[in-house]
C-alpha cells in the first residue's frame, strides 16, 4: 500500500512530518502523532485543517491524503496545513499539568494566544509572562550574555501584538530582562507551570474565537461587527478592535443555535420569550460543532457526575451538525 507524508504543524510553528497510509483516516493520523509525541493526557487534543482564517477540527473519517490534494500546489504561510493542537478547555481539569508533554503543549497554545492578543492583558502583566518566556527559552539570566539589543531582533515574538506599540523596543526589552532575572533557579517545567498558572486566571483562557462577522438585526445591544467567542461556559460576543467583552450567554440561558453556509444564530433566555442572534459569517458551521462539543463534554461529566453521587449512595460512603441543537440536556 503506498505512504503519503503528511506535515503537521504545532503552535510553535514546528512541522513533524509523518509517514501514513494514502488511504488512512484522521483518526490513524491522530493515533500516530500522540504515539510518536509520547502524549500519555490525549482526549482534548485534535488535528485540524487550516485555511487562511479558516480552521476546522477534521473528522475521525476524513481521509488526509484526500484533503490534502485537494489543496493544490499552494505555497507560502497562508498554504492549507495541518495543525495539532488543544481543542476543548475544561477550566478546572488539571490532568494535562501532570503530563509534560501535554504541559509543553499546552504551554505553547497559550503562549501563541497571549502574543497574538487572543488574550489581552496589560502591559505589566505581558512583561511578567515576557519573563517566563526568556527564561524558558535562555535559562537563567546572564548579564554578560543578556545585554542591550539581545532580544530586540525578535521582541515581537515575546510582546503581544496589540501592545508592542505602547513602549520603545528598549524600553521592552529593559523591563523583560528585570523580570527574567527573578526566575533565577527556576527549570523550565516550572517557569510552563508559572506560565500557565497566569493565563488560566484570564477570563478568555481556552475560548476559541472566530474572524469578525456582520451582525444582522440584532437591535442597539449589538455592534455592526462582533467576534464571537466560544468556551466551556458559553458563548461570548466582544468587539473586534480591542475585544471588549459586549455580552456572555451561558450554555444554562442559551435555548438552541443553528447554522448554514453563510450565517450562525442562537437562541437565549427563557423558550416562550426568547431573544435572538443572527450573524453573517462562513464559520458557521464550525462554530455550530464547538458548541456540540462542550455541551456532549458537559453532559458527560454531569451524567458521571450523578452516577459516581448513585454509587456512593449505593455503598454507603461520601464524598450543531451543520444545523442545528439545543442545550436543555446542560440544565
Amino acid at each position: 500500500m503506498s505512504k503519503t507524508v503528511v506535515r503537521v504543524h504545532f503552535m510553535d510553528s514546528r512541522v513533524k512530518a509523518f509517514a501514513i497510509d494514502s488511504s488512512a483516516s484522521a483518526d490513524v493520523l491522530l493515533k500516530t502523532v500522540i504515539e510518536k509525541l509520547e502524549l500519555k493526557e490525549y482526549s482534548t487534543f485534535a488535528i485540524f485543517e487550516k485555511k487562511d482564517d479558516w480552521e476546522r477540527c477534521l473528522d475521525l473519517d476524513e481521509k488526509p491524503a484526500d484533503l490534502m490534494k485537494n489543496w493544490g500546489d499552494a505555497k507560502g504561510d497562508n498554504a492549507p496545513k495541518f495543525l495539532f493542537k488543544k481543542k476543548t478547555f475544561i477550566r478546572h481539569d488539571e490532568r494535562e499539568m501532570e503530563d509534560p508533554v501535554a504541559r509543553h503543549l499546552l504551554y505553547i497554545q497559550a503562549l501563541a494566544n497571549v502574543i497574538n492578543s487572543d488574550y489581552p492583558c496589560q502591559a505589566e502583566e505581558a512583561v511578567k509572562l515576557a519573563g517566563l518566556q526568556v527564561h524558558i527559552v535562555y535559562g537563567d539570566h546572564n548579564r554578560q550574555t543578556h545585554t542591550a539589543s539581545f532580544l530586540i531582533p525578535n521582541l515581537k515574538d515575546y510582546v503581544p501584538k496589540d501592545l508592542y506599540s505602547q513602549r520603545r523596543p528598549e524600553a521592552w526589552e529593559a523591563a523583560i530582562f528585570q523580570e527574567h532575572a527573578r526566575h533565577k533557579g527556576k527549570t523550565a517545567d516550572e517557569a510552563k507551570a508559572a506560565y500557565l498558572a497566569t493565563t488560566k486566571k484570564k477570563p478568555y483562557y481556552g475560548t476559541t474565537f472566530y474572524p469578525p462577522c456582520k451582525s444582522v438585526s440584532n437591535g442597539r445591544k449589538v455592534p455592526a461587527k462582533v467576534v464571537i467567542g466560544v468556551n466551556a461556559e458559553g458563548i461570548m460576543l466582544l468587539r473586534p478592535k480591542d475585544k471588549e467583552l459586549i455580552s456572555t450567554h451561558p450554555f444554562t440561558e442559551i435555548c438552541s443555535w443553528a447554522s448554514s453556509s453563510q450565517t450562525f444564530a442562537f437562541e437565549f433566555g427563557v423558550q416562550t420569550e426568547a431573544t435572538k442572534y443572527t450573524f453573517e459569517t462562513k464559520h458557521g458551521a464550525i462554530i455550530a460543532s464547538t458548541i456540540q462539543t462542550y455541551i456532549d463534554i458537559l453532559v458527560e461529566m454531569l451524567t458521571n457526575g450523578n452516577e459516581d453521587e448513585e454509587e456512593s449512595t449505593a455503598t454507603g460512603t461520601s464524598h450543531g451538525s451543520d444545523g442545528e441543537g439545543t442545550a436543555e440536556d446542560t440544565h
